[in-house]
């Protein structure tokens, strides 16, 4: 365990000095100075363009710092050919596997809560600003949003981190993370007009366990948006905030088992 720590301390370090970070940094903060500047022109909506807006922000940074600085801190040992010298050390492939995984989930958490910060500021100030239109508002509500984003970003993680295991190519890992989350953020959707569309004594039963073995092995990013219940200002029932916590811990151990075993058994040349 004092290893894996280690290596994950290492990682987390290389993202700090990671030059993509100051730019994706200082994207997001535009994108929270520019909710401020457009925030007069949603004036009966501003509590809830705000919130959403915001949250937006916080979600889509999250995906630049787990796409364009997790997969390179994952696959760099891989492309450059520095996992021999790792590996050459005592450590095991899966502590080294879980340890690159915890280092990235501890850099985009430190990462997005220097931007919770400041997104968090621009909240308060538009509701100092308008009182009025934040009636509903609730900031247990909100923050409790930003960790199911940071949930979010977690699983997508272990993604990344799954095909780094599997393939031998940090671009291709890049391609086929942006794919899952594509598929991840539209798959509930895509299988409820599916169900509904093809539904009745014509619908194939063969089709039926095709969709539900898809929506089972993709990542469902819904179950981690509460974006509308943040703007809304709506309670988040316990047992939604449970079966999101545990749907994510149970596929990222899936993926990081499933990503251990193949990459103790790889091979590099």
């Amino acid at each position: 365990m004092r290893r894996v720590a280690a290596l994950a301390l290492i990682t987390f370090k290389e993202g700090i000095r990671n030059r993509s970070l100051f730019g994706i940094l200082f994207f997001s903060l535009f994108m929270l100075g520019l909710n401020v500047a457009v925030a007069g022109f949603f004036m009966r909506e501003i509590g809830k363009v705000t919130v959403d807006m915001n949250l937006s922000a916080l979600s889509f940074s999250g995906l630049l710092l787990v796409l364009f600085v997790g997969v390179n801190l994952m696959a760099k040992d891989i492309d450059r050919k520095t996992i021999h010298l790792v590996l050459s050390k005592p450590i095991s492939r899966i502590e080294y596997l879980w340890g690159k995984y915890l280092g990235i989930v501890w850099f985009v958490l430190v990462s997005l809560s220097v931007l919770l910060f400041f997104s968090s500021v621009t909240v308060f100030g538009l509701r100092a600003l308008y009182p009025v239109y934040f009636g509903n508002f609730s900031w247990l509500v909100f923050f409790q949003a930003c960790i199911f984003i940071f949930v979010k970003l977690a699983v997508l993680s272990s993604i990344v981190v799954f095909f780094s295991a599997i393939t031998t190519s940090s671009f291709l890992t890049l391609v086929l993370g942006i794919c899952s989350y594509i598929v991840g953020e539209a798959i509930e959707e895509v299988v409820f007009y599916l169900k509904s569309g093809l539904s009745g004594d014509s619908f194939p039963v063969y089709m039926q366990k095709f969709i539900d073995l898809v929506s089972f092995v993709f990542p469902n990013f819904s179950v981690f948006d509460f974006k509308l219940e943040a703007a809304h200002g709506l309670a988040i029932a316990s047992d939604r905030l449970v079966f999101s916590l545990g749907y994510a811990a149970v596929y990222v151990t899936i993926l990081l088992v499933c990503g251990s075993i193949i990459f103790s058994r790889r091979e590099f040349n």
